[in-house]
């Protein structure tokens, strides 16, 4: 007769052990397959810590079928990389049920393919947003307001986050705030689509902004002031308060520099680093009065490395060279277009100074 002998075998959780096998298997993946580095290989797998993660990933299954999806609609190896550093449970998804979806959706829409691959490189929430529940919903509340894709579109390039929040319970309050103040529609769909981000301010931040703005003597009814209210919403009350005291020192009078602000109000984002170099620099190479630079305040918008610097240098050869003339330089020689410039400074001294372009080239290089 024999004997049952019942043994009881404790339970081992599937792919416990299998599981921590994995990991480096893993990681070599990501590195050898993936492109990523062997520090965001490592942060990835830790970020894929569940056994049932370990599990699906071990298969390779899903991430070879990722990764074929993602080549088929162009993305670079770069930007794979930064998806899957960003983002490693892409390697977990269905490509046909879940990526391809928004894919189609986007590029039927009117995005071009080098175009949403660039987006969704910079933003991954692109492709992990819910296509019923956000993406559409976003896409057609803003094309409410702007009635073409191609203006959607032009408004998501400015901003990848109108679609990862709710537009109708972020933007809409603000929309009816403008309408109610006065702004015309024209304007508010211009600022939507150039601007989408101060739509989606929270109702409190956006009304103070609103406030300043208006303070400042903007009527809503004026294209100005929906640039003003853009240019006000970058930055905090004591941001914009410290700004002005940077344009104080310079011995500018506040009246002049509010009638500046309003007639220019991009000056206000400008750094308080920027703005006391454009100025130093204009009263050092050129001998300007604080106030003449100020009188065009577009001078301080400009790049002092690639665009102010170079032609002054072009002056200054010039004039060394006593080809400049009598006349004394003014500002809208730094407003003319690099196309007007090169003909008129550039290309017709070219026999007589060559070293005008030579060092305007060199400049701009740096």
């Amino acid at each position: 007769m024999l004997l049952r002998i019942s043994v009881r075998v404790p339970r081992i959780p599937p792919f416990a052990f299998f599981s921590t096998l994995q990991a480096p298997s893993l990681t070599s993946y990501l590195t050898d397959v993936w492109g990523l580095s062997p520090a965001a290989a490592i942060a990835a797998s830790s970020k894929l810590s569940s056994i049932s993660d370990w599990s699906r990933v071990s298969t390779k299954s899903n991430p070879d079928s990722v990764l074929a999806f993602f080549r088929s609609h162009g993305f670079t190896p770069s930007q794979i990389t930064k998806l899957i550093s960003r983002y490693p449970r892409f390697l977990l998804s269905d490509p046909a049920r879940t990526l391809k979806p928004k894919m189609d959706f986007y590029l039927r829409s009117g995005f071009s393919p080098s175009t949403i691959t660039k987006l969704i490189s910079s933003n991954v929430d692109l492709l992990r947003s819910s296509l019923k529940k956000r993406i559409i919903p976003s896409f057609d509340f803003l094309k409410t307001i702007l009635h073409t894709d191609e203006h959607v579109v032009a408004a998501v390039k400015r901003s990848t986050w109108v679609f990862h929040v709710n537009l109708g319970k972020k933007m809409a309050p603000n929309i009816d705030t403008l309408h109610r103040i006065g702004v015309p529609t024209a304007n508010i769909a211009k600022l939507a689509k150039t601007h989408p981000s101060v739509l989606m301010q929270s109702s409190g931040r956006f009304g103070e902004s609103l406030e300043r703005v208006l303070r400042m003597g903007h009527c809503p009814g004026d294209a100005m002031f929906i640039i003003a209210l853009h240019s006000v919403s970058a930055i905090s009350v004591a941001t914009l308060k410290r700004k002005l005291e940077v344009y104080k020192s310079f011995g500018l009078p506040e009246d002049k520099i509010v009638s500046r602000v309003k007639q220019k109000p991009m000056i206000v984002n400008l750094s308080e680093d920027n703005i006391r170099k454009s100025f130093g620099f204009f009263m050092e190479k050129l001998k300007w009065a604080p106030d003449f630079v100020f009188s065009s305040p577009v001078l301080l918008t400009l790049s002092l490395e690639k665009r102010v610097a170079p032609r002054v240098s072009v002056y200054e050869i010039l004039v060394s060279k006593n080809l400049w003339g009598e006349k004394p330089i003014v500002p809208r020689f730094f407003f003319l277009s690099d196309e007007k410039f090169s003909k008129r400074y550039l290309l017709s001294f070219q026999n007589e100074c060559p070293e005008v372009l030579e060092t305007y080239m060199a400049m701009r290089r740096e």
